[in-house]
């Protein structure tokens, strides 16, 4: 397969927003099966409560600069899920985007170029419309689906990895979600979820627990075995951009 060492699909998995609660459950998760993270940032919003009114998150503490410079170190990634986290039109995304990403790499002292729209994939055609000033290489949303090497990296898709689908779907947590499509068509995952916890999760809608976490990784591990690369999403984006390049110039 054409995947870094030859491996036959990819997993990763990010988290919206980042919440610094990560640190004291699901940070050992990822430790013990040797995945690693991805955090999704708003850019106005780092080493300070959530500041936004209406979500499950809201006044939870964001992880500070140091604390991520120590997960990227681990292997975790970052991306800029714009500046402060409200829908992106056409008037806005100047600021949400393009602004977003001075803000952010001034914040972390490291570059960013990856944007993972907020709230839903409405936000998208007006952040994918400046994503290229902006100096963005790639942007993550929530269509629910596998990527492949062919994948437009401007708009990867992601797999919710949550407790419970809303209504009228109810559909229950399987830690199989996608993989034994991503492994039959050579694709990519990328999960996402928010925070998770022991025993209940924060919202059912919009993440898992720490125990269905454990679950799907051991899956993953388990199944993938020999042929899956655990990797981080830039990772794989700058691997995708150099494969395409590679066939530009052979061509």
């Amino acid at each position: 397969m054409i995947w870094k060492g030859g491996k036959r699909w990819v997993y990763s998995i990010t988290y919206d927003e980042g919440c610094e609660k990560l640190l004291d459950h699901a940070l050992a998760v990822h430790r013990e099966y040797g995945i690693p993270g991805h955090v999704a940032l708003v850019a106005s919003q780092i080493g300070v409560p959530r500041n936004c009114p209406g979500s499950s998150y809201d006044g939870m503490m964001i992880l500070s600069r140091e604390q991520i410079h120590m997960l990227t170190a681990e292997g975790w990634g970052v991306s800029c899920h714009s500046m402060t986290h409200v829908g992106i039109s056409r008037e806005n995304a100047h600021y949400e985007v393009v602004q977003s990403r001075k803000v952010i790499e001034d914040a972390l002292e490291m570059p960013v170029t990856m944007f993972c729209v907020p709230g839903n994939n409405n936000s998208y055609p007006a952040s994918h419309a400046v994503a290229r000033e902006s100096g963005y290489t790639s942007i993550m949303t929530i269509y629910d689906d596998v990527n492949t090497i062919e994948t437009d990296v401007l708009r990867l898709n992601r797999c919710p990895l949550h407790t419970q689908y809303p209504a009228p779907f109810y559909s229950a947590f399987d830690p199989y979600k996608r993989i034994h499509q991503a492994i039959d068509c050579g694709g990519w995952i990328i999960d996402y979820c928010h925070c998770p916890m022991p025993g209940k999760p924060i919202h059912p809608h919009k993440d898992c627990t720490v125990e269905e976490l454990a679950m799907r990784f051991e899956t993953v591990r388990r199944v993938g075995g020999d042929d899956i690369w655990l990797a981080e999403p830039n990772e794989v984006v700058d691997f995708i951009l150099r494969h395409k390049e590679n066939i530009h110039e052979a061509g």
